[in-house]
């Protein structure tokens, strides 16, 4: 008797939209992260966020107290952490700059979307949205599941996870 076996891409790491990736979770306090992450990043105020991440949360309908930085060499490609009264609100996983691409392959949602797929790809698993556009990206929020993807050049590049929010 033969053995057959099916291979599907399948993710190491899956993000959890409305919950977070591994231990990085939304509802988190900074020295949780600390210690996931293994140090506290760098802090930065709501009035020096840049547009781009300004326009990451206003589209994805969440407040913000200050940002939190982690654009270093790590085993996580966590890029920013979005802080309200002390609590991580949304967390943006990036795959650049370059040296996050390598940890990007390994990471997907639980259905299936992944760093790279296409924006038919998106539509596909999570439905028809309207994107909005800045600085040459597109971005999509999926509020009542607390995600958003951000694509460059029709891939997924980011996406951020929030609580998810009534429609």
């Amino acid at each position: 008797m033969a053995l057959i076996f099916i291979v599907e891409k399948s993710c190491g790491q899956f993000i959890i939209p409305g919950e977070g990736l591994m231990d990085v979770k939304i509802g988190s306090d900074w020295d949780e992260i600390e210690w996931e992450l293994g140090f506290k990043g760098k802090k930065i105020r709501k009035s020096d966020v840049s547009s781009s991440l300004l326009h990451l949360s206003k589209t994805a309908n969440v407040e913000f107290d200050f940002v939190v930085s982690y654009r270093h060499l790590m085993w996580l490609p966590v890029s920013e952490l979005y802080f309200k009264n002390d609590r991580v609100c949304m967390i943006r996983i990036d795959s650049s700059p370059d040296y996050y691409k390598m940890l990007c392959v390994d990471i997907g949602t639980v259905e299936g979307l992944n760093f790279w797929d296409k924006t038919e790809r998106v539509k596909e698993i999570y439905g028809s949205r309207k994107f909005s556009k800045h600085d040459g990206k597109s971005f999509v929020a999926f509020s009542n599941i607390g995600l958003g993807v951000e694509l460059s050049e029709d891939e997924v590049r980011s996406m951020v996870i929030f609580q998810p929010q009534i429609e």
